[in-house]
């Protein structure tokens, strides 16, 4: 990792990027249409996988497949602290393949991975430099599929949690329908 003083800055990612007004317009147009499509790659591959992965779940958690198939029935309910573990375990995996690819610590590997699969992305690590082109390859699957995975856990934590909303706003409900039950009841006797 490069060191930042006060005197210096880290180019990171930018130092590949636009000089010239048409090459500026060129990179407004391409990100207009590109993070549209990029997050509509990741809302459909999150669902496509948090599907699968909720039926693969509840077959090694016994649910009946009766109720995996139709999808109006109760989904099988992923705990979010497993979710957590995946999205660790898999940024773990990451800062192993960096650290083996590019000779960097675990903590850098760790750090690029976070950033990487967070979209933060800072730039002052950069796979590929001091290994072959195997590294960006590498790098290129493993954020890709890394922010497939993020999204597929995000979906599963989107849906607890809206699960918990819904619990919460039901068991309101009852309590007001209750209340008034209870009120019409004192009024009438």
């Amino acid at each position: 990792m490069r060191s930042v003083g006060p005197a210096t800055f880290a180019p990171g990612y930018g130092s590949v990027s636009p000089r010239t007004p048409w090459g500026k317009m060129v990179t407004i147009i391409y990100a207009l249409i590109g993070i549209p499509l990029m997050l509509l790659y990741l809302s459909a591959t999150g669902d496509v996988l948090a599907r699968s992965f909720r039926r693969l779940y509840g077959k090694m958690c016994g649910s009946s497949p009766q109720k995996l198939q139709c999808p109006c029935s109760n989904p099988v309910r992923v705990p979010v602290t497993l979710c957590l573990v995946i999205v660790l375990a898999y940024i773990c995996s990451g800062a192993v393949l960096f650290h083996r690819l590019e000779n960097w610590s675990l903590l850098e590997g760790s750090y690029f991975c976070f950033t990487s699969l967070g979209t933060i992305g800072f730039g002052d690590l950069l796979p590929g430099q001091k290994a072959e082109d195997v590294s960006l390859c590498a790098c290129s699957a493993y954020i890709l599929t890394g922010m497939a995975l993020v999204a597929m856990c995000f979906s599963l934590v989107q849906d607890e949690v809206l699960n918990l909303l819904r619990y919460i706003g039901a068991t309101c409900s009852r309590n007001d329908m209750k209340a008034k039950e209870d009120e019409n009841a004192m009024q009438g006797s």
